[in-house]
């Protein structure tokens, strides 16, 4: 039988007058598949395995075959000869050629004037016409050696010109030649060899087929976050839908679109992309347009007309697809800034997504950022957020900002954006409003977030979060007939969800956070939970798995640097209480190796305990190196600074349990990672 954990709403509500959480366990077996609703949200944690081109020319990592037979069998190439493919990570790009001229001068004043200080654009264009009557025009110069005419008062100290104002400002004097034939970066899901990331792939098709009445599917792809710039994500990401048997589209969408959108000013469309894609970049871009002829195009007349061809593909679309980056940008996309600066006015595309997604006619996916986007709407009349940046320890340690697009400040010109700090950040109204459940969140395991998607959830008001291991995805269902959406497990890793509802955090006048009372519950592939009408949660282990019982010889387990980036940490520490039988599990940040922070001052600590509404599923690792398969549900969780170098204490009483002695008060100011 499976083992079935649930809190029943009003129960939590009367109970709370007398004791600190009210807990419902009874047993039932799964959702039959012939009667399961259809998938309406594919939430995916990121960091999938690929066979793609720029992994190797030959046969690459992730590739069931060489590139000639994959470009010979795969239908997603045809028409496409392997000189049409690029084998390199990165594309190479062309020797820009600069000159002052007079078009060139008439250019920088045409220069949209959001995008462009006017004071700045004045002294630009007097200083090169002084320079004209000086000297005659200036061609055929390297950016580096143009800049020798430019004011040095726009080139260092404060009135310096931004990345972005210097993008737009080279592609108004970029001495344009002949269209680029470019090549493309190939992707093949036919031939990937990781039978986890397939499955995740096949089963978003196959949820966006089942939405065209069994017929294929037609997909539309969006890049917004992408890490480089937008453009450069398309190729893998369209080819990926394609070789999984989907008919796609891309949907070039970015924040510097919805700015030419919004102001009905799409012949300068290429402008704002260049200055948005240079606005906190992982690595400057320059001249997109040139690089990407036929995206630029596409993107040009997609804006025409009010965006009336956009519209009526999102209209037709079957799924949408979101790809990883930064979900601020996906924000920017679909959501304008009001007369405050803040992104809350919806776009008519964003309405139409979210409409046609609540009438069960489009799935919507995403990786990544992709993941956390999908979050937002209301639950229980409250704002759904969206977190992004930060890591679990100075998260614990001092909260989340106010997000309003990206978080980092803005380069220099001609400097790189790769070593800005990312600050843990709440986006209050969340993103794109189809996932209404409680926080999102990705790359959760490896990454440690279970201290991160915690205090989200108490700071927001929400009841639940959702983090998604990598390689993982959490399918959504559609509401059922009782008005009851189902949650299941594809992939390599699993899903944690934890529940705040009866869950105390005193305040602290540091911002230090305590919190205990929480339940955290671990899902595998073949595990299932629910969330009702009433917004009772509901978890179900597989019953196929090995019950993990209490061991009467093992009373704890302990795990130090469990906040460490990377670690997988508070995962082994659990699976270490399953496997063992432990009772209770005590992680600590003691003897931390993490190079992204210093988590000595104060040293954190969370404890985990079973009482007998908790219960583990799985198994050990088959052979060394392998991993561990272990689920679990209804596991009590604290955290909070610890003092006494963080020993371990005496087992929680239950969940209503009073916090962790707090360390002596801390005053140091947080310290920012890259």
């Amino acid at each position: 039988m499976p083992h079935r954990f649930s809190l029943n709403a009003r129960a939590v509500l009367d109970g709370l007058r007398t004791l600190p959480i009210a807990l419902l366990f009874c047993m039932a077996g799964p959702v039959a598949a012939d009667t399961a609703p259809p998938i309406a949200n594919v939430v995916i944690g990121g960091a999938e395995r690929r066979c793609s081109s720029f992994s190797a020319s030959t046969q690459g990592r992730d590739c069931l075959a060489d590139w000639n037979t994959i470009l010979a069998q795969d239908p997603a190439f045809a028409g496409l000869r392997r000189d049409n493919i690029s084998f390199d990570a990165e594309v190479g790009a062309p020797v820009f050629r600069y000159s002052v001229t007079a078009l060139g001068i008439e250019a920088i004043r045409n220069i949209p004037a959001p995008l462009f200080d006017p004071l700045k654009k004045q002294v630009v264009i007097a200083h090169l016409a002084q320079r004209i009557k000086e000297s005659g025009f200036l061609t055929g110069l390297s950016w580096q050696a143009l800049e020798q005419f430019l004011p040095d008062t726009l080139l260092r100290g404060n009135g310096r010109l931004s990345l972005a104002q210097g993008a737009v400002l080279r592609s108004a004097l970029l001495d344009r030649g002949a269209p680029i034939a470019r090549k493309l970066q190939a992707r093949s899901t036919l031939f990937s060899s990781n039978v986890d990331s397939v499955a995740i792939t096949h089963s978003f098709v196959a949820a966006a087929r089942a939405a065209n009445a069994g017929k294929k599917p037609l997909i539309g792809v969006v890049t917004a976050s992408a890490d480089s710039h937008p453009f450069a994500d398309r190729d893998i990401n369209v080819f990926t839908m394609a070789s999984a048997g989907a008919d796609v589209v891309y949907l070039p969408l970015d924040g510097g679109y919805r700015q030419a959108l919004d102001a009905q000013d799409c012949g300068n469309v290429r402008y704002y992309y260049d200055s948005y894609a240079n606005t906190n970049p992982s690595q400057p871009v320059y001249h997109a347009d040139v690089l990407f002829p036929d995206l630029s195009e596409q993107q040009q007349g997609l804006c025409l007309n009010h965006a009336k061809l956009l519209n009526e593909t999102l209209e037709r679309l079957n799924g949408i697809y979101f790809s990883g980056g930064d979900q601020a940008r996906h924000l920017e996309s679909l959501v304008g800034k009001d007369s405050n600066g803040q992104y809350t006015v919806p776009s008519a595309q964003l309405t139409i997504i979210q409409s046609r997604h609540a009438q069960g006619q489009l799935v919507v996916a995403g990786t990544s950022a992709g993941n956390h986007f999908q979050g937002g709407g209301l639950w229980r009349g409250k704002p759904v957020p969206m977190v992004g940046g930060g890591d679990s320890y100075e998260v614990l340690k001092a909260g989340f900002i106010v997000g309003n697009g990206p978080a980092a400040a803005a380069p220099e010109l001609g400097k790189p954006g790769d070593s800005i700090a990312y600050a843990p950040v709440l986006y209050p109204r969340g993103g794109l409003g189809v996932f209404r459940f409680g926080v999102l969140d990705s790359h959760f395991s490896k990454r440690t977030r279970e201290a991160r998607l915690v205090r989200a959830v108490h700071d927001s008001g929400m009841d639940y979060g959702f983090g998604v291991d990598e390689n993982t995805a959490l399918l959504v269902s559609q509401a059922d007939a009782t008005d009851t959406t189902h949650f299941s497990v594809v992939g390599a890793g699993g899903v944690f969800i934890v529940d705040v509802r009866s869950a105390k955090a005193p305040a602290d006048a540091n911002r230090h956070f305590f919190i205990h009372g929480a339940r955290a519950h671990y899902l595998l592939p073949g595990d299932r939970a629910s969330i009702t009408l009433q917004g009772d949660l509901n978890v179900e282990l597989d019953s196929a798995s090995p019950v993990l019982p209490v061991s009467p010889s093992a009373t704890h387990v302990t795990q130090d640097q469990l906040l460490d980036y990377g670690s997988y940490h508070f995962l082994h520490l659990a699976n270490a209480m399953g496997l063992k039988g432990a009772q209770r599990g005590f992680g600590t940040t003691r003897n931390s190796e993490d190079a992204r922070s210093v988590q000595n001052a104060p040293l954190y600590s969370a404890t985990l305990e079973r009482d007998n509404l908790t219960f583990f599923r799985g198994r050990a690792a088959s052979k060394p190196g392998g991993l561990d398969r272990v689920s679990y549900t209804g596991l009590i969780l604290a955290m909070g600074p610890c003092a006494d170098a963080c020993q371990d204490r005496e087992p929680l009483s239950g969940a209503g349990s009073a916090p962790m002695k707090p360390a002596i008060p801390d005053r140091q100011p947080l310290h920012e990672k890259n």
